[in-house]
């Protein structure tokens, strides 16, 4: 399954065929630990400003279902799955089973839509991997396994190998996508809103903002009322405050 730009209307787009080419190569890597399938996401902005999950803006997934990335993403299994929640709020590596008798982090979490699809297609266990970042968001890399691996191999020094790993393909993935395939998905404003709303933030005035653009005020204020409209804010100052929470001000 090749690697998806998710965007609010969830058209899917293409990703640059290097980036493929990298999850291939992950996935025979991840092969050699024994899993037999692997998951890449990134989502920049991993919560609103209110805290809800926001959707990754890349997804790969390798030897999974066919229907497994329309279930998590289209039907929104994504916002519900209890190993992505617990991920993106931890930064440390999470050994998980979906299997009752099973020792896992998900403990009473371990039913429900996810557990039971999961279940179905065996791969409800796993090593999932957050890597978080200060200016760069969240990606969590999982590796799964259809039979029970052997419990003294996560003792040993496999689950570090395993991060490095993660580790290294998501600083291959983010150097090799653009600006635009990283951004947020959350919220997308034109050029011109996000022109309007820096300057904005800069503390200009509809006035000046319209002088350095070369536009009418009218139409700097048309701008600024559809991003703040996209962006839920009530006023200017709550729209410059989520604009920035979102990275659109960088």
């Amino acid at each position: 399954m090749k690697n998806r730009l998710l965007d609010a209307s969830k058209t899917r787009y293409p990703l640059p065929a290097n980036l493929d080419s990298e999850l291939d190569s992950a996935m025979r890597e991840a092969a050699g630990y024994g899993l037999d399938a692997l998951i890449y996401d990134y989502t920049p902005v991993p919560f609103t400003p209110d805290g809800e999950v926001v959707r990754p803006t890349i997804v790969s997934m390798r030897n999974v279902p066919a229907d497994m990335e329309s279930m998590w993403f289209d039907q929104g299994l994504y916002l519900s799955d209890p190993v992505q929640l617990l991920a993106l709020r931890s930064v440390q590596p999470l050994y998980w089973s979906y299997h009752f008798e099973e020792p896992s982090v998900l403990n009473s979490m371990a039913q429900g839509p996810v557990a039971n699809y999961l279940r179905a297609y065996e791969l409800a266990r796993g090593l999932t991997v957050p890597v978080q970042t200060p200016t760069h968001g969240c990606a969590t890399i999982t590796g799964f396994w259809r039979q029970r691996p052997d419990v003294r191999a996560l003792e040993t020094s496999f689950v570090a190998e395993f991060m490095l790993f993660a580790h290294k393909l998501h600083d291959r993935l983010l150097h090799q996508a653009g600006q635009d395939e990283i951004g947020t998905i959350a919220v997308r404003l034109t050029p011109r809103e996000r022109e309007c709303i820096r300057l904005c933030s800069e503390g200009l005035s509809d006035k000046q903002v319209a002088f350095q653009l070369g536009r009418s005020i009218s139409t700097v204020v048309m701008h600024l009322q559809s991003a703040m409209h996209k962006l839920g804010a009530r006023n200017r100052a709550q729209a410059i405050a989520r604009a920035a929470h979102y990275g659109i001000l960088r």
